[in-house]
């Protein structure tokens, strides 16, 4: 004789199928953006705007739309500095400079903002549910201050930029390669952060598209585009143009460093701490790349040559997610300085890192939170920076003893 379940167990059953399986994706998303969409406009209403470098940005993108074509006097009075983004990120703010009056009205651009908020989240959702990640990780976003504060209140243009970062990886997971390597140029575009990514793309398209056309279809595609949006610049004076907005000399200064807070100054900004970070950077790319990407190590050159002309084995959305995502968070464990703005180059994708790299189901939980955590002391401290490396240095590590790529 059986027993009918108890309203207590029906509703636990819901939970479960809700959090922790594919079928809870539509109404745990559908409610999470309505729940967003009341809290930002609760942010827009009643927290105070911060103003960092938002009015610089539309100043500049207000010279450019006045004839200004010099790439170094794109510095306004009054402003933090000169351009040293790509074009993407002058025509963006230029249209926030029509819809704000050059910065006087900023509750169009909050809400345009609110907006790449949701689509990214949007964006984001259809990323983990393609991956096979449970729906509880995506409620771990809306927990997030800083990334609220970043979008809403700040309004820098990484989040510009992580729009069309997601919206190529999503492309990816589609087999759409061509139009992911077109959105990765747009995200490229408005900020060079995305190059973070290039290292883990180039190996996801080898194995789509095989060497020859790889290699084509990047400088066509990618290059391209950053040519036909830098075409105003580069007629004028191409040498400014690519030394304002690809400049890789460029030092950040010590008192706005989120991470390597432990270190003295004067190690902080020394050449040789530059060079063992970018020596370490390399490394960790080797190694991951012969190691975890690819059976390289495993193969050597049998591998490669199996795959001259492209993989004839699909590869599933967790890998390619994973490889992109494994790629970023080497770039930005071996950085010199991270500023509090950058936390949007990896916080949607924490709740996966963690889950998938994680030693315990504690560690799950309590990985995004730690981070969450320190991205949200101001000014950081030795302790903050400490503990974001241990976090960084954590979750890589579990990416790579417990090798998840390899088993997709």
């Amino acid at each position: 004789m059986m027993i009918a379940s108890s309203p207590l167990n029906k509703l636990r059953a819901l939970t479960g199928t809700c959090l922790f399986t594919r079928k809870g994706y539509v109404p745990v998303v559908a409610a999470t953006l309505l729940g967003e969409c009341i809290l930002i406009a609760l942010i827009i209403v009643y927290v105070p705007f911060t103003e960092i470098d938002f009015r610089t940005y539309v100043a500049q993108a207000r010279m450019f739309l006045e004839g200004e074509r010099r790439y170094y006097a794109l510095d306004p009075p009054g402003g933090s500095g000169p351009c040293v983004y790509p074009a993407g990120h002058l025509y963006i703010f230029a249209v926030l400079d029509r819809w704000t009056d050059s910065g006087a009205y900023l509750l169009p651009a909050q809400l345009a903002f609110g907006g790449l908020y949701l689509a990214t989240s949007l964006v984001v959702s259809r990323i983990y549910d393609m991956v096979g990640a449970p729906p509880v990780l995506f409620l771990f976003l809306v927990l997030s201050k800083r990334l609220h504060s970043i979008y809403m209140l700040r309004m820098f243009n990484d989040p510009v930029a992580m729009l069309a970062m997601y919206i190529c990886m999503y492309l990816l997971c589609c087999r759409k390669w061509s139009a992911a390597c077109f959105a990765y140029s747009i995200a490229l575009s408005v900020k060079m952060n995305v190059l973070l990514y290039l290292p883990g793309l180039m190996v996801v398209l080898f194995r789509a598209w095989g060497a020859w056309r790889t290699v084509v279809s990047l400088v066509i595609i990618v290059g391209g585009t950053q040519g036909l949006l830098g075409l105003p610049f580069l007629l004028h004076d191409p040498f400014a143009y690519l030394k304002g907005s690809f400049d890789f000399s460029r030092v950040f200064l010590y008192e706005w460093t989120v991470n390597w807070r432990f270190l003295d100054e004067k190690t902080f900004l020394s050449a040789s701490f530059s060079h063992l970070l970018l020596s370490l950077h390399l490394l960790l790319l080797l190694l991951f790349g012969l190691c975890q990407w690819t059976g390289i190590s495993r193969q050597g050159w049998r591998w490669i040559s199996l795959r001259w002309c492209g993989d004839s084995v699909p590869m599933s959305p967790f890998y390619i997610i994973m490889t992109l995502a494994t790629s970023n968070l080497i770039g930005i464990l071996c950085a010199r300085s991270l500023h509090y703005q950058f936390y949007s180059w990896y916080a949607h994708q924490l709740p996966l890192l963690a889950w998938t790299s994680s030693f315990s189901i504690p560690v799950t939980i309590v990985a995004p939170l730690v981070l969450e955590w320190c991205w949200n002391v101001f000014p950081s401290t030795q302790q903050s920076s400490a503990l974001m490396l241990l976090s960084h240095v954590m979750l890589l590590t579990g990416l790579w003893i417990w090798k998840p790529v390899q088993r997709y």
